[in-house]
């Protein structure tokens, strides 16, 4: 009976001990097990390079771990949530553009997602001159979505503003009616987010300073703005728009073909295309914007054309020159087609001496 009690003694204090130890192991260790369970779901991806990112204001955790998520930071959306509650991250997220960089513990982007920043600008400079598909390749090359997002984004555009002319012949809805300028937007901006500024930024330009020189005129907004594509692709310099807008001008007004090289090559390559050299091949080529071919104006602006342009699509020079011709530095103006000729002879005399 003794050596029973002694041995139930013994057995218990065993268990007791290894109780002890067990639960000292467990204190000891289960903070790093845990840390290496949450480290393995939770550690940052290895990723070498600095990321940005952009959190609009109102948004969730939820936008936030997936952003990281596909930004390659986090390798796990939901254990990043999961660890950003039980801390109060979730309701603390601040509006701000972010660098993660490599080096960065969950603590450090937790820390940083709560401070709040300006949101850093992306600046888009679109050049006068410029066509809807060039305007549509600098928005891809600037990481705002693709070419073709934008392109879709006119045409959506087009039937929301409830624009009223014929579209039948154009290659792009929207041309011309995108003013170049600088703008100022956010990584996440979309295509469309820009092609409805620069739109009306181009309406409220013409609506606050045109209305009643239009009216004056009576001529339409896609008449001017037609114009002043041909003005911003003709002339040499600012200084002398208003003057090829008089050429252009006294041209209609006596039913003269204008017979201006930049409708050929928009024409020629459907605004995606750009000739480097006109051939008179070129010149021969039938469609609706070969002004050497069609009396009056092309159906539709064949480029975007800028501020001055405008301006002097509807304030020609008064004057009684019919033609033009290029120089060194500007053009060569005449009334007449003898007048023409000499000072293309003597431009190509000039040349040739260079």
């Amino acid at each position: 009976m003794k050596k029973l009690i002694f041995s139930l003694i013994v057995i218990v204090l065993l268990i007791g001990i290894s109780y002890l130890g067990f639960s000292y192991y467990i204190g000891a260790e289960l903070p790093s097990m845990v840390s290496s369970l949450l480290t393995s779901h939770l550690s940052v991806s290895t990723f070498t390079e600095p990321v940005d990112i952009v959190i609009p204001k109102g948004k969730s955790l939820n936008y936030v771990s997936n952003l990281l998520y596909e930004k390659g930071v986090i390798k796990n959306a939901s254990w990043f949530n999961y660890q950003a509650q039980l801390l109060g991250v979730d309701t603390k997220i601040k509006p701000g553009s972010y660098t993660i960089e490599p080096t960065m513990t969950f603590n450090d982007i937790f820390s940083l997602i709560q401070r709040g920043t300006p949101i850093k600008p992306v600046i888009l400079s679109i050049p006068e001159g410029h066509t809807i598909f060039q305007i549509a390749a600098e928005v891809e090359q600037m990481g705002f979505g693709t070419a073709e997002e934008f392109i879709i984004a006119t045409e959506e555009i087009f039937a929301l503003k409830d624009l009223s002319f014929n579209t039948e012949n154009l290659y792009f809805v929207m041309e011309g009616y995108l003013l170049p300028d600088t703008y100022h937007f956010t990584i996440t901006s979309t295509p469309k987010d820009i092609a409805l500024r620069m739109a009306t930024t181009m309406s409220e330009f013409l609506e606050s300073n045109y209305i009643e020189r239009m009216n004056e005129l009576d001529i339409s907004t896609h008449e001017v703005l037609t114009i002043a594509s041909l003005i911003e692709r003709e002339a040499y310099s600012v200084d002398e728009m208003t003057t090829i807008s008089g050429v252009i001008h006294n041209r209609l007004n006596i039913n003269m073909l204008l017979q201006l090289c930049p409708t050929v090559i928009y024409g020629y390559g459907k605004g995606e295309e750009h000739l480097s050299r006109v051939l008179y091949s070129h010149l021969q080529y039938e469609n609706s914007f070969n002004t050497y071919l069609n009396l009056g104006l092309p159906p539709g602006p064949i480029a975007a054309p800028g501020r001055d342009a405008i301006h002097a699509a509807l304030f020609p020079e008064d004057h009684d020159y019919l033609f033009y011709a290029l120089s060194t530095d500007g053009h060569a103006f005449s009334k007449t087609y003898a007048e023409h000729l000499r000072n293309v002879t003597k431009l190509r005399r000039l040349q040739g001496d260079n």
